[in-house]
């Protein structure tokens, strides 16, 4: 059963069912030592980055390369998951090739690969280049040549510049078909290194992967190519290894304040998931430079985590009532008519922001602050309107479900929390959050529906509805059906999230890549029907290739 109606005694001594959630345990409990990085063998790290990057920055600059020579090591870079030491190089050579060659119908001399190549990066930096440079590939009917398909690398090419498109990139709904059909096909006839290259693609398309993740994995690949650049893979390895150790540190200082909350001792009915909500800060903001906004985002979404589990799988409403009005004074008056743990909850929330709050302004930045605490009492108030319909086994229409769980979900917080701690993220950025943006919007929606998609069968088994339920009355339909059209809605949603980080935007390019990770770890953690969060055994894999097992170098 996942879940249980128990009597508790509350402050008032009065008997109260609680809707309990039967949560799988932490699996992570004394399985992560405490960590102090070597400080001798981080320097020695270090001083090897430097050489390695100022050689590769080298061949990134040389000249006498083709066009295709510079988009292929750019690529290999990115893959690898170095490309945050060469930003500015990659932006100024893709931005020298888009006032270059943005007339691509006019060119024939590419091969699939090579076309498909240059396309799917330009759109991933946000250059709005036209599928054009496909139309060579296209017979008289309109359809893909099938004479491609015994090109397995161009078509596999092709398939991952599928994923970058938005609404009216036809040609690419039915690239997305084609190459889809023919690699399954095709799997059983091709050498064993890109048999599995091929597999893990339409298993997991690169521009829908976790960045740190997707590094992780294309270093062993590219390290079985006889062909590879030993400076660049070496590069690749260190910088894999050396950020693993600086989050590892950040992991055990997350755990170690977690295990510090009063909360966590007298609210022993939540989810333990420091470890993951971790992992979902370095997937979401894996460079260097983000580690205050990693620690924070961390911290904020366990917080999250503590509170939705009270909302969702604890209080009473009239409990819940208060909590809620109470938040919205942000005070603790009314606390004293609430149980030890909701209480003792609630107080560590107000503590912790108290503390951001004083950090913040020692910055200038309250404005920041104030729209972070606007987003708290929105969470709970939407958090609250579910709890409602869910206690009372009321149905919400479909339309009323989204709307208010694109806040419950905490994109809108997690997001306004992280930007606490990025400089760039301006007053004008946090002014463009508060309007709603069709971006941030998009982005929300994606993370309730494909959360709802995967934690589906646990929530059904403890009564509580989602977004399937809800669509499955509003149209008759069998779950089976409402999955499939809640997987096309996020299909959809993902063309608008790739719309929106085409230039020119409003607000810095690393906003908007924040906001597509959120949607990368959501969706590699969700889609086999199980949420990976509630459910950590099933995201164990990620977690141990980015944050438990080192490299090796």
């Amino acid at each position: 059963m996942a879940s249980t109606q128990a009597s508790f005694h509350s402050n008032s001594l009065q008997e109260t069912v609680r809707p309990l959630a039967a949560f799988p345990e932490n699996i992570w409990a004394d399985r992560i030592a405490p960590f102090t990085p070597d400080k001798e063998e981080h320097e020695m790290y270090e001083r090897e980055i430097e050489m390695l990057k100022a050689e590769v920055n080298s061949m990134l600059l040389a000249t006498g390369k083709t066009m295709m020579e510079r988009f292929d090591f750019i690529d290999k870079i990115e893959r690898l998951g170095v490309s945050h030491h060469f930003d500015i190089e990659i932006e100024n050579q893709l931005q020298e090739f888009f006032n270059v060659y943005t007339n691509f119908g006019e060119y024939s001399a590419y091969d699939l690969s090579s076309a498909a190549l240059q396309f799917r990066l330009f759109r991933q930096h946000g250059f709005n280049v036209s599928c054009g440079i496909f139309g060579q590939f296209i017979d008289a009917e309109g359809k893909f040549k099938e004479s491609l398909c015994n090109d397995t690398r161009g078509l596999l090419s092709l398939y991952e510049a599928s994923h970058v498109r938005t609404h009216g990139d036809e040609i690419l709904e039915e690239a997305l078909a084609f190459t889809t059909t023919h690699l399954t096909s095709g799997g059983p006839h091709l050498d064993y290194t890109l048999a599995k290259q091929v597999k893990y693609a339409l298993e997991q398309p690169l521009h829908k992967g976790i960045p740190r993740y997707e590094a992780w994995h294309y270093i062993s690949i590219y390290g079985e190519d006889e062909s590879n650049n030993k400076l660049l893979l070496r590069l690749a390895k260190l910088g894999y290894h050396l950020l693993q150790m600086s989050y590892k540190q950040e992991l055990c200082e997350i755990i170690s304040w977690g295990k510090g909350l009063e909360s966590v001792s007298k609210f022993p009915y939540a989810r333990d998931r420091f470890v993951e909500c971790y992992f979902w800060a370095v997937g979401t903001l894996y460079e260097p430079q983000h580690s205050l906004a990693r620690m924070t985002f961390a911290k904020v979404a366990a917080l999250i985590t503590m509170i939705d589990d009270i909302y969702d799988a604890y209080g009473t409403l009239d409990e819940l009532q208060i909590l809620t009005d109470s938040a919205e004074r942000w005070d603790s008056s009314g606390a004293d008519q609430l149980s030890d743990y909701i209480r003792a909850s609630y107080t560590t929330l107000l503590k912790f922001n108290k503390e951001v709050g004083e950090k913040l302004a020692k910055k200038q930045r309250t404005y920041a602050f104030d729209k972070y605490i606007e987003e708290w009492k929105q969470y709970m108030t939407t958090n609250l309107t579910q709890s409602r319909w869910f206690l009372k086994k009321e149905l919400p229409s479909f339309a009323d479900y989204i709307s208010n769980g694109a806040i419950t979900i905490g994109v809108y917080l997690t997001a306004s929390a992280a930007f606490l701690d990025m400089d760039y993220a301006s007053e004008d950025v946090i002014n463009w959050m508060s309007t709603m943006p069709k971006h941030m919007f998009a982005c929300s929606t994606h993370a309730r529906l494909i959360n709802d998609f995967g934690g589906h069968k646990f929530d059904k088994e403890r009564g509580s509805g989602t977004a399937l339920e809800c669509y499955m009355k509003d149209y008759n339909v069998s779950e089976e059906v409402a999955a499939k059209k809640i997987r096309e809605m996020c299909e959809d949603i993902w063309k608008v999230m790739n719309e929106e980080c085409l230039r020119p935007t409003p607000i810095p390019r690393d906003i908007l890549k924040m906001l597509l990770n959120i949607a990368r770890v959501g969706e590699t953690i969700n889609k086999h029907r199980i949420d990976g969060f509630t459910q950590p055994h099933a995201i164990e894999e990620f977690v141990r290739a980015m944050l438990v097992d080192f490299m090796s170098v």
